[in-house]
C-alpha cells in the first residue's frame, strides 16, 4: 500500500493531528514531553543529526515534505508493511474468530481473558490476544499473508476489524497514571471506568500500543478520523515516555528504547510526521551503540547484551533488540534514515557475541539460546514459544541486512547457523571466549558447548519479575551447562532442584529461595577470566550476598582436546548446611557408571570416576560422590506465569560433598566422550596440578605444554613446575592478582585482570640452573613481561605478550 498523501494532508489540514503533543499529555500530570513545531525536513537533514528530545507535531501538509524525503518515507513504509506481515501467524483461525466476535467488538471471555487492572496477570497479559487477533486479521485483509488471499480487501473482515478496534478504543485507559502506577492511589484497583490496563508498565507502554500501531499502519487510509486519532493517542503517549522516569523500570534503555522508537516510526509513517520519524531514528541510532558503563543496558564492548542493570540477556531482551534493529534498518536501508558506521559496528559486535551463546537441539533441529543468556525466562517451557522456544531471529533478515551493510559478522552468523549440525555446536564454532563485561565464559568443542555463568560486584545474578523465576538465586553461582545433543536442560526447570543447579558450589538449602530474595549484585570484584581464543581459565571468588554465610574460590580450566579441569579452594561456611559442588543436573540419558559399575539406584559413595550421558568425571583423590536419578514432577505455575500443566521428567544429578571445608578439591571433566573413550582419555591424562589453595590455583597441561594459573592474592605470588623430565624447573611470578595462560610452545603469555582494577601487571618467568630452558630463551634464564592492562571500556579483557 502506498502512502495516501492527499488523504493525510487533508486530515492534517483539518487539524485532527495538528498538535501531536496535545494528544499526549505527559505521565502523572507533568508538562507535555515534546513541543509542536512546523519544522520542515530537507534532504540535507538526517536522522542522526536530530537533537530534539522528542518529536514535534505532525508536518502541516504533505506539500511541506520535499520529494526525496517523501520517497524515503514511502520506501520505509512499504518495507515496514512487509516486515509486519511477514511475522504474522497463520490466518487459518480467522473464520472461527469472525464467528464468535460479538456485536460489541468483543470476543467471549472463554476465548479472550479481558481481566483488567489489579486482577490481571502481570506477565504476558492475556488480554493482548484481542489485539493479536486483530493484527492477523488486518494482515489478511491488507494482503501478503500466506494462505490469506481470500481475505484481501474483504469488506466483512474489515468491518470486524473496525468493530474489534473500536471496542478496545472505547475501553482504552483514560487515567494516564495507570500506564505505570496501576494499583496505587494514583490509579486505584477499583478501576471505576472499567478501562483496560495492567499493573505491569510494559503492557501499557509497549505491548498493546505496539500491536495497535502496526494494525493502524496496515489499515492506513481506511481508518476513520476517530480511529486515526485513537491510534495516535495510544502510540503517542508511549513515545512521550522517553526521557521520563517510568515506575517499575526507570528510564527507557536497551530493547525497551527500540520497542518504543519503533512505535514512533510506525506512527510517523501513518501520520506523515517527518520530525517524529527523524527523532525516532535518532533514538534508535543513539541506542545502537556500545554501552560502556558498569551494569549498562544494551550492547557491551565484549558482544554481550545487558538489561535490567547487570543481567546477561542476549537471549531475551537482546533478541528483541536484534529483531527491532533488523526491522528498522532493513526498512531504512538506502535512505537518509539509515544507520551510520558506528551503529553498524555496534550491531556487528552484538552478533559476534551472539554466535557463542547459541546451541542446537539435534533432536528437533531447533536453535536455542544458552539458558544463562535467558535470565528469568528459564521459567517457560519450550511450548510457550517464549525466549526458551528458539532463538527467534529471522536469519534471512540477518543475511539481508548484513549483505546490504557488507557486514561479515552478520552474514557469517546467518550462514553458519543455517547449516545443520550433528551436535549441539551450532555453526561448528570452536574455541574459547571470555565475556568480561558480564562474567561469562563459553567453550565450544567439536561436539559440545560448555557455558559458564558467574557474577561479581559489577553484575547481577538474575531477577524475579512478574513472579517469574522466584527460585533462581543461584543461577550465576558458577553455573556450568554442557550441551551435547542439545536437549539436556530443556523443559526441566519446573521439576529440578534449584539448590543443585549445574556447576554451582552451594551450602545446600541455606539460602531462602523466594522472589524477593532472587536478584542480587555480587559481593566480590575478583571474577572473570583469561582467554587465548583457543583455551581459557575462569575465576570466581564468591561470598553469598544474601547470607554472607558461604565463601569459596573456584577456577575452571578449559583445555585443548575437550578436557576441563575444576579447582575449588578457600571454602568457608557458617550456615551448618552441607556444602556441595554440583557436577550436573540434567535429563537422565542412559547408563550411569561409577568406578566402572552401572548404577541401578540413587546412592552416595566414595568414587574416583563417574560417567553419564557422554560426559565423564575423574577425581584424582577419592571424592564423596552422590548420584540421584529418576522421575521428578514440577508445576510451571510455581516458577512463573506459564499455564502449562505439571510436567514429569527423568532427571540425573550428581554432586561432590565437601566433607572437610579446609581441604581443596579438584576434578577433571571430559565432555562429548563415549564411556570407552572416557576411560582411555582418563588413563592417559597429563594434567599436572601445580597448586590448589586459597592463594593460587594452577595446572600444567603437559600434552600441550601450557601452564595456567589464577593468582588470587592482591600481591600476586609464584608457582614452580617442571615442564618435562629433561627441562629446568620453571617459575611463574606475578606482582598482582591475575589470570594467566603461558603457552610454552608458542612462547606467549596471555593475562587478564578479573578484578578490573589494575592498570598494569608484571610477570616474571625464571628457570632453574639445571635442565633445558624454554625454546628461544637464548642464554637468559629469566624473562620479565610488563603488561599494560585494558581499563575503562575494556577492563578485564585478555592481553598477550611474546616472551
Amino acid at each position: 500500500m502506498k502512502l495516501n498523501t492527499t488523504f493525510f494532508a487533508a486530515l492534517l489540514l483539518n487539524a485532527s493531528l495538528t498538535s501531536f503533543a496535545a494528544l499526549v499529555p505527559d505521565l502523572h500530570g507533568r508538562n507535555p514531553p515534546f513541543k509542536p513545531t512546523t519544522t520542515t525536513l530537507t534532504t540535507s537533514q538526517s536522522a542522526s543529526s536530530a537533537t530534539s528530545s522528542a518529536p514535534p507535531a505532525a508536518t502541516s501538509s504533505a506539500q511541506s515534505i520535499n520529494a526525496a524525503t517523501l520517497q524515503d518515507m514511502q520506501t520505509i513504509h512499504e518495507r515496514r508493511l512487509t516486515s509486519i506481515i511477514g511475522a504474522l501467524a497463520s490466518p487459518n483461525s480467522i473464520p472461527a474468530w469472525l464467528s464468535t466476535l460479538g456485536a460489541d467488538g468483543k470476543w467471549p471471555d472463554s476465548e479472550v481473558d479481558y481481566t483488567t487492572g489489579c486482577a490481571a496477570r502481570r506477565a504476558n497479559w492475556p488480554a493482548q490476544t484481542h489485539w493479536q487477533r486483530i493484527l492477523v486479521m488486518t494482515g489478511a485483509w491488507h494482503g501478503g499473508i500466506a494462505g490469506g488471499d481470500q481475505y484481501v480487501k474483504n469488506d466483512t473482515l474489515h468491518a470486524a476489524i473496525s468493530l474489534a478496534m473500536d471496542y478496545w478504543f472505547g475501553r482504552d485507559l483514560t487515567n494516564l497514571a495507570c500506564m505505570d502506577l496501576g494499583g496505587t492511589s494514583a490509579c486505584p484497583c477499583d478501576n471505576a471506568d472499567n478501562s483496560l490496563w495492567n499493573t505491569n508498565w510494559y503492557s501499557n507502554i509497549i505491548l498493546i500500543p505496539g500491536l495497535a500501531g502496526q494494525t493502524c499502519l496496515m489499515l492506513n487510509d481506511t481508518l476513520t478520523a476517530t480511529q486515526l486519532s485513537n491510534c495516535a493517542r495510544m502510540t503517542g503517549r508511549s513515545y512521550g515516555t522517553f526521557d521520563h522516569y517510568i515506575n517499575g523500570i526507570g528510564y527507557l534503555t536497551g530493547a525497551n528504547t527500540l520497542d518504543v522508537a519503533k512505535m514512533g516510526i510506525d506512527s510517523s509513517l501513518l501520520n506523515l510526521n517527518v520530525s517524529m520519524l527523524t527523532d525516532a531514528y535518532r533514538r534508535v541510532h543513539s541506542e545502537l551503540s556500545i554501552k560502556t558503563q558498569v551494569k549498562a543496558d544494551g550492547i557491551r564492548p565484549d558482544g554481550s547484551f545487558g538489561q535490567h542493570e547487570g543481567i546477561l540477556y542476549n537471549g531475551n531482551y537482546g533478541k528483541d533488540y536484534v529483531n527491532d534493529i533488523l526491522d528498522l534498518e532493513v526498512a531504512a536501508a538506502g535512505t537518509q534514515f539509515a544507520a551510520g558506521a558506528d551503529s553498524k559496528t555496534a550491531f556487528a559486535t552484538l552478533f559476534s557475541g551472539n554466535k557463542w551463546m547459541i546451541y542446537r537441539n539435534t533432536l528437533t533441529g531447533v536453535l536455542h539460546w544458552d539458558f544463562s543468556a535467558l535470565g528469568r525466562f528459564i521459567s517457560f517451557p519450550v511450548i510457550d514459544k517464549q525466549a526458551t522456544g528458539s532463538i527467534k531471529i529471522n536469519l534471512t533478515e540477518v543475511t539481508q541486512l548484513g549483505t546490504g551493510w557488507s557486514s561479515s559478522p552478520l552474514t557469517s552468523f546467518a550462514s553458519s547457523l543455517s547449516k545443520g549440525s550433528d551436535s549441539a555446536n551450532a555453526g561448528n564454532l570452536l574455541g574459547n571466549n571470555m565475556f568480561y563485561d558480564n562474567d561469562y565464559m563459553v567453550h565450544r568443542g567439536r561436539n559440545y558447548v560448555s557455558t559458564l555463568k558467574m557474577y561479581s560486584s559489577r553484575t547481577q545474578n538474575t531477577e524475579c519479575t512478574n513472579l517469574q523465576n522466584p527460585f533462581g538465586f543461584h543461577l550465576s553461582d558458577g553455573v556450568l551447562y554442557t550441551y551435547l545433543r542439545g536437549n539436556e536442560y530443556e523443559d526441566i526447570s519446573a521439576a529440578w532442584d534449584w539448590n543443585l543447579i549445574p556447576g554451582i558450589t552451594v551450602d545446600y538449602g541455606a539460602t531462602p529461595l523466594n522472589c524477593d530474595g532472587t536478584a542480587a549484585s555480587g559481593v566480590e570484584a575478583f571474577v572473570g577470566g583469561v582467554s587465548t581464543g583457543q583455551v581459557g581459565v575462569a575465576a570466581m571468588r564468591y561470598t553469598n550476598p544474601n547470607t554472607t554465610a558461604l565463601h569459596w574460590q573456584k577456577a575452571w580450566f578449559f583445555l585443548q582436546d575437550d578436557v576441563q579441569h575444576v579447582m575449588v579452594s578457600g571454602v568457608a561456611s557458617s550456615s551448618g548446611a552441607p556444602v556441595y559442588s554440583v557436577l550436573d543436573q540434567r535429563l537422565h540419558n542412559g547408563s550411569i557408571m561409577v568406578d566402572g559399575s552401572a548404577q541401578r539406584q540413587s546412592n552416595s559413595t566414595t568414587a574416583l570416576s563417574l560417567w553419564h550421558g557422554d560426559v565423564g568425571y575423574s577425581f584424582p583423590k577419592p571424592a564423596s560422590l552422590s548420584v540421584q536419578f529418576g522421575n521428578k514432577t514440577g508445576n510451571w505455575s510455581s516458577i512463573g506465569t506459564s499455564t502449562q500443566p505439571a510436567s514429569a521428567v527423568d532427571l540425573f544429578a550428581a554432586w561432590i560433598q565437601h566433607t572437610s571445608l579446609n581441604t581443596s578439591i579438584e576434578y577433571t571433566t571430559f565432555p562429548g566422550t563415549t564411556y570407552s573413550t572416557f576411560n582411555s582419555k582418563r588413563s592417559q591424562l597429563r594434567v599436572q596440578t601445580i597448586q590448589n589453595d586459597q592463594n593460587i590455583s594452577a595446572i600444567f597441561d603437559q600434552k600441550h605444554n601450557t601452564a595456567m594459573a589464577i593468582f588470587w592474592n592482591s600481591v600476586g605470588g609464584s608457582v614452580t613446575f617442571t615442564p618435562a623430565s629433561n627441562c629446568a624447573p620453571l617459575t611463574i611470578a606475578a606482582n598482582s592478582n591475575i589470570a594467566l595462560v603461558y603457552d610454552l610452545d608458542g612462547q606467549k603469555v596471555t593475562v587478564s585482570d578479573p578484578s578490573q582494577n589494575l592498570t598494569s601487571v608484571q610477570v616474571t618467568l625464571t628457570t632453574g640452573n639445571q635442565g633445558k630452558k624454554p625454546t628461544g630463551w637464548g642464554s637468559s634464564r629469566s624473562k620479565t613481561l610488563k603488561f599494560q592492562l585494558p581499563t575503562n571500556t575494556t577492563a578485564g579483557k585478555s592481553v598477550a605478550l611474546s616472551v
